[in-house]
C-alpha cells in the first residue's frame, strides 16, 4: 500500500531542503511534492526532491540576485539542458561577482543608496577603530577582507602610505557608493553573457544599461546645475556652464578631433607620407553572439566569457607588440585610433596611420603579423581580423574617413545638427546608435579616441587659455593654436614623433595634501625648452627657457547661492558633497597612525 501522508520527520526534512528558496519557487516544489504524495507516495516524492538538490541549490542562489534573477535564471535553464553542474557553477560565479547581492544595492537609488553607504562606512569605521585601539594583529587582514568584499581594485598592500589613504577613504560613504556603482559593470557583463546584448535584443548595451546611462546623465546634469565655481574676483559660473565650454560638449569635442586629424593629413601631404585606414578586430572567442544567426558563440563560453575590457586588453597587447617591433626596426608612423563596439559589445579598432612610402609595406606586414598571432588560422580570420586600405587624398583622405566615425561615436549629427544616417551595425539612426555607444564606452571604461605620435594636446589646450602678454618664446606656437592650425602647431612643437623633445611641456605643481593625506598635482602653466649646442667640453643639453602660467584663477566650488565662506574645496576633488573637516566621519583615535605603524611592522 502506498503511503501518501508524509511523516513529521519527513516534513521537517523537506522544509530544511527548501529553506532559502524564493516563495514563488517553493510553491512549485510544494505543488509537485503534493502531486507525487497522492499518486506515488511520499517515499517517491522524497526521492524526487533529493534528486533535485542541484536544481534547488540553483534556485537558492537565484533568490539572492534581486532584479537579475530573471535573466540569470534563463541562462541557467539553458545551461542545465546540457549539464546541471555547469548551470550551478555559473550561477555561483554570478553571485560571487555581485558582491552585494545579499543586500542588492542595484535596487537602491538616491537616498536609499546614500543611507546604505552611510551604514557601511559607519560599521567599517567602528570596527577598524576598535581593532586599532586594541592593536589587533588581524587589522590589515580585516581591511583587506572588507576591500575585497566591496570589489575594490586596490593592490598596494606593501605601501603603508597608500594603505592609510585607502582606510581614510573607506571611512567615507562616498567610497562605498563608488564601489557599489562598480557593480554596474558586472551587471552589464552578466547581461551580455546571458544574450541580452546583441543585434536582435539590444545592440552595444543591454536595455538595463541604456536606461541606467540615461538616468546617470540626468543626475549628472542636475548636479552640474546645482553647483557653481567662484574665483578670487567673485565671478561665478555653474558647473553646467563651464561644462558647455569644455570638450565635454560634443560639439567642441568633435571640432577638436577634426582639427587634429586635418592637421595630421596636411602634414602627411607636405612630407609625401601615405595614409592607411586599418581595421583590427578580436579573435572570435571574444565575441558572445553571432550577428547573422543570433546564436551563442561556443568559443566565447569555452574561453570563460571574456568581457569587453578583456577584448580591449587583447587589442592593446597587439598594438604594444606592433609598436615595439616598429621601434626596433626604425619604422615611424603617426595618426589616430578610434574604438567602437560590435553589436554584442565587443570592441574593435579603426586606425588611420601615416608613414613614409618606403616603410608602408614593412609596417603593414608587422601589424598583420601581430594581429594573426593568436588564433590566426581560425575560420573567418583572414576576412575580418585585419584590413588595410590606402587613403586617397583626392577623395578626402583621413578627414573623410574619420568624420563619419567621430560623429557616429559621439552624437550622431553633422555640423548642422542633422542625423548623419543609419548605423549598419544596429539598423538604428546614428543619434540613437551614438547614445548607445556612449553608454557602452562609459560602462566599460574604454577610451574612444587616441592620437599616436602627435604633439601634446595638453599644451594645445593650455596655451589657448592665454589672452595677452604672450612671451616671445611662446608666441608662434600660441598663434598656431589660436588659429586652429594643428599642422603648424605640430611643426613648431618639434614635429610628429617628437615625444619628449617637444618645445613646450605642461608644468605641474604639487599642492597641499588632499583629505586622504595624499599629495596633489595639477597643471599650472607651461614651460618652454631650448637645446644648448654641444661644445668640445660638453654635450648638447635641454634646459628650461621660460615659464608662463595658464591657470590664472583660483576656483572654489559650492552649492549655487551658498554664502561666501561656506564653500568646500573637497568638491573640486570630485566628491558629491563636502567631506568633514576631520577627513573622516568621526575623528580617529589620537594615536591611530602610531597604532597602524605598530601593527604594520
Amino acid at each position: 500500500m502506498t503511503e501518501s501522508t508524509p511523516t513529521a520527520q519527513c516534513l521537517k526534512w523537506r522544509n530544511e531542503m527548501l529553506d532559502g528558496v524564493s516563495p514563488q519557487d517553493v510553491g512549485f516544489y510544494r505543488s509537485r511534492l503534493d502531486e507525487l504524495d497522492r499518486t506515488k507516495g511520499y517515499v517517491v516524492a522524497n526521492g524526487w526532491l533529493r534528486n533535485s538538490d542541484k536544481r534547488i541549490e540553483i534556485d537558492k542562489v537565484l533568490s539572492r540576485l534581486g532584479s537579475m534573477k530573471l535573466c540569470v535564471g534563463q541562462e541557467a535553464e539553458r545551461l542545465s539542458k546540457k549539464n546541471i553542474n555547469i548551470a550551478l557553477e555559473y550561477v555561483r560565479g554570478v553571485a560571487n561577482r555581485l558582491y552585494y547581492c545579499d543586500e542588492w544595492i542595484m535596487d537602491l537609488t538616491g537616498d536609499k543608496l546614500n543611507d546604505w553607504a552611510q551604514e557601511k562606512s559607519r560599521r567599517f569605521e567602528m570596527s577598524s577603530k576598535g581593532k586599532l585601539v586594541r592593536l589587533h594583529a588581524d587589522f590589515f587582514e580585516f581591511v583587506k577582507a572588507q576591500a575585497k568584499i566591496a570589489g575594490s581594485l586596490f593592490n598596494r598592500w606593501d605601501d603603508l602610505d597608500k594603505v592609510e589613504a585607502l582606510i581614510l577613504r573607506m571611512f567615507t560613504p562616498e567610497w562605498w557608493k563608488r564601489q557599489a556603482k562598480r557593480q554596474y559593470r558586472h551587471v552589464e557583463n552578466i547581461r551580455r553573457e546571458c544574450g541580452q546584448v546583441c543585434y536582435k535584443e539590444s545592440a552595444y548595451v543591454s536595455r538595463w544599461g541604456i536606461q541606467r546611462h540615461r538616468k546617470q546623465k540626468q543626475a549628472n546634469r542636475a548636479f552640474l546645475e546645482s553647483m557653481e565655481a567662484v574665483n578670487q574676483y567673485e565671478q561665478s559660473f555653474t558647473l553646467a556652464q563651464l561644462s558647455e565650454k569644455s570638450i565635454s560638449n560634443p560639439i567642441h569635442c568633435k571640432a577638436e578631433l577634426m582639427v587634429r586629424v586635418k592637421g595630421c593629413q596636411f602634414l602627411a601631404v607636405e612630407h609625401g607620407h601615405v595614409g592607411w585606414f586599418i581595421t583590427l578586430t578580436c579573435p572570435s572567442k571574444y565575441h558572445a553572439i553571432h550577428k547573422e544567426t543570433g546564436h551563442r558563440n561556443g568559443k566565447f563560453y569555452a574561453f570563460g566569457r571574456p568581457t569587453p575590457r578583456d577584448a580591449q586588453d587583447h587589442l592593446k597587447k597587439v598594438w604594444e607588440a606592433f609598436g615595439k617591433a616598429c621601434s626596433n626596426k626604425g619604422i615611424h608612423y603617426y595618426g589616430v585610433r578610434v574604438v567602437e563596439p560590435h553589436h554584442d559589445g565587443t570592441p574593435h579598432w579603426h586606425l588611420i596611420l601615416f608613414t613614409h612610402p618606403d616603410q608602408s609595406g614593412e609596417m603593414l606586414a608587422e601589424f598583420r603579423k601581430q594581429a594573426f598571432k593568436i588564433d590566426g588560422e581560425e575560420a573567418g580570420a583572414k576576412k575580418s581580423r585585419f584590413e588595410a586600405k590606402k587613403l586617397d587624398p583626392a577623395k578626402g583622405g583621413a578627414v573623410a574617413y574619420v568624420a563619419k566615425y567621430v560623429a557616429k561615436n559621439i552624437d550622431g549629427v553633422d555640423a548642422d545638427g542633422k542625423c548623419i544616417g543609419v548605423d549598419d551595425e544596429t539598423d538604428l539612426d546614428f543619434i540613437n546608435s551614438a547614445e548607445r555607444v556612449q553608454a557602452w564606452k562609459s560602462r566599460h571604461g574604454i577610451r574612444q579616441f587616441q592620437f599616436v605620435g602627435s604633439a601634446s594636446v595638453t599644451v594645445w589646450r593650455e596655451i589657448r587659455r592665454l589672452k595677452d602678454s604672450i612671451p616671445d618664446t611662446f608666441l608662434d606656437i600660441y598663434n598656431a593654436a589660436k588659429a586652429n592650425d594643428w599642422k603648424q602647431f605640430t611643426i613648431l612643437m618639434g614635429g610628429m614623433n617628437a615625444g619628449r623633445k617637444q618645445r613646450i611641456k605642461p608644468f605641474y605643481e604639487e599642492g597641499e595634501n588632499n583629505q586622504f593625506g595624499e599629495p596633489t598635482k595639477s597643471v599650472k602653466g607651461l614651460v618652454s625648452f631650448m637645446v644648448k649646442p654641444e661644445r668640445k667640453d660638453k654635450e648638447a643639453q635641454t634646459v628650461v627657457a621660460e615659464y608662463v602660467p595658464t591657470r590664472l584663477y583660483e576656483w572654489i566650488v559650492q552649492r549655487v547661492g551658498a554664502a561666501s565662506g561656506s564653500v568646500s574645496w573637497a568638491l573640486s576633488e570630485g566628491a558629491a558633497k563636502p567631506f568633514p573637516r576631520t577627513r573622516v566621519n568621526n575623528s580617529p583615535p589620537p594615536d591611530w597612525r602610531e597604532n597602524i605603524n605598530v601593527i604594520y611592522q
